[in-house]
């Protein structure tokens, strides 16, 4: 069976949905969110909170990369490897939570997911196919947060992680008003890089919409963009251009993060490929009035910043 003509790939005799994306900055998130997810798990093991993990973008749980082989007859050869997504990585891991929701917007991936989840039968998995903003919105609103016994309450972490500027300031208000999540949210700085054009003739209406639900106001215009020149007050002629790099917009994105999520934003941790500009700027959020709370997940973060390269 050639895997290329299928449109799929073989693990472990199981045709599986392929499902390619990212590179080593994956690789680094992936890994962050599974020794986020190990502490966090230990730290609420005594603890009588019903715990949820919720993967918003969770794809099929696996992730196809292509690795050049052998040159056979002139040609080089590709080797399809697959490696366990973040679905697949907190599904394995040995200590657990309560309960898991996955959510994705394609029935392929859902049914993937499905499959993947049918592998853990002793776990409390549901996977929904849908808008991811409008199912997080809808677990926000209707999960009890507050005590209901036998629990003190319910606590959740939740990954974000779009394909691109999909994720709403709505969504980001709906998750920060729980004040009971723990939230990972990769954002796409290289996106909103582009989106942001350099010179602001450039930036039409469909881009300043994408912005304005992503980034929640529209006050990022007169912040990103100055006069090219120094013309007098009433003067029109001069274009306006945006002043800012990625490291400015990363600040201002951090900024508007921590309008909502009072307790603490962490400070983004940069994700690029081995080579090439930065893609994406890994965000943790926390709006839990708790002392305790905030102070074990920093302590955690601060931890992982300091030992994952």
């Amino acid at each position: 069976m050639n895997i290329r003509e299928t449109g799929g790939c073989v693990l472990l005799g199981v045709v599986m949905v392929e499902h390619k994306f990212g590179g080593k900055h994956t690789e680094i998130k992936l890994e962050i969110i599974r020794r986020y997810l190990e502490a966090y798990l230990r730290v609420m093991k005594n603890q009588k909170y019903k715990n949820i993990y919720v993967d918003a973008f969770a794809g099929t749980g696996s992730r196809t990369t292509t690795q050049n082989g052998v040159p056979l007859l002139g040609e080089l050869d590709e080797t399809s490897i697959v490696t366990p997504g973040s679905a697949s990585l907190v599904l394995e891991m040995d200590t657990r939570f309560d309960e898991y929701l996955f959510i994705d917007k394609k029935s392929k991936h859902v049914d993937a997911l499905r499959d993947l989840c049918a592998k853990f039968p002793n776990k409390h998995t549901d996977c929904k196919k849908g808008d991811a903003n409008e199912l997080v919105k809808e677990f926000c609103q209707s999960t009890k947060w507050e005590a209901n016994i036998p629990y003190w309450g319910t606590r959740a972490v939740l990954f974000l992680d779009p394909y691109g500027m999909q994720v709403e300031w709505e969504t980001l208000e709906a998750i920060a008003r729980t004040k009971a999540i723990d939230l990972w949210f990769l954002f796409p700085i290289s996106a909103l890089y582009r989106q942001a054009a350099r010179n602001w003739s450039k930036v039409d209406d469909d881009k300043i919409r994408a912005i304005d639900r992503c980034l929640g106001t529209t006050e990022w215009q007169q912040k990103f963009y100055e006069p090219r020149d120094q013309l007098g007050l009433f003067d029109t002629r001069s274009e306006l251009e945006r002043k800012h790099d990625v490291k400015s917009l990363e600040k201002y994105v951090k900024q508007r993060l921590e309008t909502i999520f009072t307790s603490w934003v962490s400070s983004p941790i940069e994700l690029r490929n081995t080579k090439g500009p930065q893609l994406f700027s890994l965000f943790f959020a926390i709006s839990n009035p708790s002392v305790k709370a905030k102070d074990a997940a920093q302590g955690i973060v601060r931890h992982l910043r300091k030992t994952i390269g």
